[in-house]
């Protein structure tokens, strides 16, 4: 089986710090305003990317965020069910999220061959592939411009 591991802030939506935006969410389509007028909105494409890969890969999480104030952001946006046991802590280390992830899904019978980790930023590819050899990395904006892009090149992968 194949794991697919999504950052957040910068990477499935256009806020670099969810974290600090202020319940209660309004949300209008793919966007929401928090209660001191804060903006997010998710990047063109997310919704799709999800659905597509969804039937392909395990989809997770690893973000360095405050869980009670991001999940009701990915519930709101109705993304929440998409990710198994994700990991939406109030640290960076990423490698240890995917890595107990990976624990996780074993002990439940998973199968998993491949790890494929997307973040907008390379700060944490080092500790990423210290606690999980063999992980790909996208950089999210670099290597690919677009979610189209994305599923374009995970096809490639195959």
């Amino acid at each position: 089986m194949r794991l697919l591991v999504l950052d957040l802030d910068g990477t499935l939506w256009d806020h670099e710090d969810s974290s600090a935006l202020v319940p209660p969410y309004e949300f209008s389509g793919d966007c929401l305003t928090d209660s001191l007028g804060q903006e997010l909105c998710l990047f063109l494409g997310v919704r799709e990317f999800l659905e597509w890969a969804s039937e392909r890969f395990v989809l997770s999480i690893a973000s360095w965020n405050i869980e009670e104030r991001v999940r009701p952001i990915l519930e709101g946006f109705g993304l929440w069910d998409y990710f198994v046991f994700p990991k939406i802590e109030g640290h960076p280390d990423k490698g240890d999220m995917i890595r107990r992830t990976i624990e996780e899904l074993r002990s439940i019978g998973y199968d998993i061959d491949d790890i494929i980790y997307i973040d907008d930023r390379a700060i944490h590819i080092d500790g990423v592939k210290m606690a999980v050899p063999g992980v790909d990395f996208i950089h999210m904006w670099v290597d690919v411009k677009s979610f189209e892009e994305l599923r374009q090149l995970l096809q490639k992968l195959g």
